[in-house]
C-alpha cells in the first residue's frame, strides 16, 4: 500500500480519536489538533511532491485488485486540494486557539474538525463513485454537526434545511450511482473512463451526468448558504448577508464547515 495516499485520511482520523480519548482536557485537544492538522499539511505536502516527481499515485486498498477493491488515487489536482486541506485546517486549529469558546470545545468541536477533515481529503483521493458518496458523508456528518454546536436559534434553524437539502441531493447521488454500476458494471473512476468511451446509451450516460451535476450543485448550494449562517443570518436567503462579518469571529467552525464543504463539491463538478 502507498503510505503517501493513506497519510491524509489516517492522520485527521487518529488525531480525531485521541482528542475523544481527552474528552475533558480540552487544552489537550486544542494542541493536539493544531500538531493534527499540522501534519496534515506536511502529508499533503510529501504527496504533492510524490505526485509531481513521478506521476498519478494510485493504491488498492487490502490489495484487492482493481476495479473490485477500494481505490486511493492523486493527480496533480487531488494533491494540491489536500495541501490546501491541510493548510486551511491549520489556519483554522489556530484560529480557534484563541476564538472558541469554551462551551463549544466541550461539545467535541476539535473531533468534528478533524473528522470533517478526514472526509475532505478522502473525497479528494478516492478513485471509486462509491466511496466519493462514502467521503462526502463522512465529511457532511460532521459538519451537520458543526453548523449546529451551539444550538443557537438560528443555527438549528440552518441546520435543518441544510440536512434536508443533502438528504435531497445524497439520494439523487446514490441514485446516479447504483444506476451506473448497472450500466457501466463498475464504479472504478478509471475503468468507468474506458467503458464508458464510445458506450451503445450516450442518452443514458448523458442523464446519469446530468443527474450527478444536479446532485453536486445541490451540495455546493447548500455549502453556500453556509457562509450566511457563518454570519448568524436570522432567516435562509439573502437578508442573512447583511449581518455584520464580524459574527464569524465568534463562530469559526461554521466557516470551516463552508469551506471545506465547498472546495470537494466544486472539484466534484
Amino acid at each position: 500500500m502507498n503510505l503517501i495516499l493513506v497519510l491524509p485520511i489516517l492522520i485527521p482520523l487518529f488525531t480525531a480519536i485521541l482528542s475523544l480519548l481527552a474528552w475533558k482536557r480540552r487544552h489537550v485537544q486544542r494542541w493536539l489538533s493544531v500538531v493534527g492538522t499540522a501534519a496534515l499539511l506536511g502529508a499533503g505536502l510529501w504527496l504533492l511532491g510524490a505526485v509531481w516527481q513521478r506521476g498519478i499515485q494510485a493504491t488498492q486498498v487490502g490489495n484487492w485488485p482493481a476495479p473490485f477493491g477500494i481505490t486511493l488515487a492523486a493527480d496533480l489536482f487531488s494533491a494540491i486540494m489536500v495541501v490546501l486541506a491541510g493548510l486551511m485546517g491549520l489556519a483554522v486549529a489556530v484560529y480557534s486557539l484563541a476564538s472558541m469558546d469554551a462551551r463549544r470545545e466541550a461539545f467535541g468541536y476539535y473531533p468534528l474538525l478533524n473528522i470533517l477533515l478526514m472526509g475532505v481529503c478522502g473525497s479528494f483521493l478516492t478513485g471509486d463513485m462509491f466511496n466519493l458518496f462514502v467521503w462526502f458523508e463522512v465529511m457532511l456528518i460532521a459538519s451537520f454537526v458543526l453548523v449546529a454546536l451551539g444550538s443557537e436559534r438560528a443555527q438549528l434553524e440552518g441546520a435543518v434545511k441544510y440536512v434536508t437539502l443533502n438528504l435531497m441531493s445524497s439520494a439523487l447521488f446514490l441514485s446516479a450511482v447504483g444506476i451506473l454500476y448497472g450500466v457501466a458494471g463498475t464504479l472504478n473512476m478509471a475503468d468507468l473512463a474506458r467503458v464508458l468511451n464510445g458506450s451503445e446509451q450516450p442518452g443514458l450516460v448523458t442523464t446519469l451526468s446530468m443527474l450527478l451535476l444536479v446532485a453536486f450543485g445541490i451540495k455546493a448550494a447548500s455549502g453556500c448558504n453556509c457562509a450566511g449562517m457563518a454570519r448568524q443570518m436570522d432567516g435562509w436567503g439573502p437578508g442573512g448577508c447583511e449581518k455584520r462579518l464580524e459574527k464569524i469571529v465568534d463562530h469559526p467552525e461554521k466557516a470551516v464547515s463552508y469551506t471545506h464543504l465547498t472546495l470537494p463539491t466544486i472539484s466534484s463538478v
